[in-house]
């Protein structure tokens, strides 16, 4: 007994496979639609564009800090967090505050005012902060001028 061959026996025709193709791609894309609908979308802050708009003060404030003689030292030790002023800026009129910043949890976010020893030092215990990376940022001034530190800190 000898077979046919039929060229067509058990293929699709190309009018079934192109409507295959778009209804796997009409499929992946509500797919993906949804998925992207329901992630949570965090801006670094609530107040994303009213803060941008003072970013250049920002600016100013840092070109002071790198402009000045000594830095204002952070030194993060495990239990405590120490801010460090120069001796010679004890002598001038200091405020400011103190703000911890946590990247992946807006709402773990504090502020602390600055309130500096005669010796020109804070310290501040870090009980308080959860484990994981943090980022403190220190906005003060002196002689009326405004001043900004920064420094990225991992408690452990």
């Amino acid at each position: 007994m000898k077979k046919k061959n039929n060229p067509h026996a058990g293929n699709l025709n190309w009018g079934t496979g192109i409507l295959i193709g778009i209804i796997i791609f009409i499929l992946l894309s509500v797919t993906m639609t949804v998925i992207f609908m329901n992630q949570d979308v965090n801006l670094v802050t609530d107040k994303y564009y009213e803060n941008s708009l003072k970013f250049q003060d920002e600016i100013d404030k840092q070109s002071r800090t790198n402009a000045l003689n000594e830095e204002v030292k952070i030194i993060f030790k495990g239990q405590e967090l120490n801010i460090l002023f120069p001796e010679d800026y004890t002598k001038k009129s200091i405020d400011g505050e103190i703000y911890f910043y946590r990247p992946s949890n807006p709402k773990k976010d504090f502020k602390l005012p600055l309130l500096l020893s005669e010796k020109g030092s804070q310290v501040i215990p870090t009980q308080r902060l959860e484990k994981g990376f943090w980022r403190l940022k220190l906005n003060w001034s002196m002689d009326g001028n405004g001043y900004y530190n920064e420094k990225a800190i991992k408690v452990e």
